[in-house]
């Protein structure tokens, strides 16, 4: 009796799996498809799953993917499309490549309350009219980020004095 019941439950495991009736992969979270509007946090019900995979996604680019404004996802992308595919990876779509429309995705975040997945924004200009940057908080003061032509991605201590410098706001997408 107990060997029928090893197979029967099995059998319906690979059932599932055939027939899509089991939705989990390994290395990823189920995120489903979800879309992030802009001035609203997307609600994912195992937030912490998906963000490890979002960071898991990015570092699994070091030294595959290099910085470069002509989009070739997975490939060549600048700091935007780099959070853009990372995301889209995910199952999460923010719509766009552009740090400038990113920004105003999520819910505003103090620098002092960042979380895992926060988005954070930068600007090299004087005035900080425009926004030159962006990066993904992952913990323990490191950001994750396309830094630029001579880094491609790397992990960065958020308290160096280029982040303090060039910091303008952090934008929650996932909550």
């Amino acid at each position: 009796m107990k060997k029928s019941t090893k197979t029967l439950a099995g059998g319906l495991l690979v059932g599932c799996l055939l027939f899509g009736g089991l939705t989990v992969i390994p290395g990823q979270a189920d995120a489903a498809s979800v879309s992030a509007k802009f001035g609203q946090t997307v609600n994912v019900p195992n937030k912490t799953d998906v963000i490890d995979n979002i960071i898991r996604t990015g570092k699994g680019l070091e030294g595959i993917a290099h910085y470069s404004h002509n989009y070739q996802p997975g490939k060549y992308m600048d700091c935007s499309q780099f959070m853009y595919y990372i995301f889209q990876k995910n199952g999460i779509d923010i719509h766009t490549r552009d740090d400038d429309r990113q920004v105003k995705l999520g819910s505003y975040v103090p620098k002092s309350n960042l979380q895992k997945g926060d988005l954070i924004f930068y600007s090299t200009k004087q005035d900080k009219s425009d926004i030159t940057h962006v990066s993904m908080y992952i913990g323990n003061g490191k950001v994750l980020h396309m830094a630029n032509s001579q880094a491609d991605i790397t992990i960065s201590n958020l308290n160096s004095s280029w982040h303090q410098k060039n910091y303008v706001t952090a934008r929650r997408i996932i909550e």
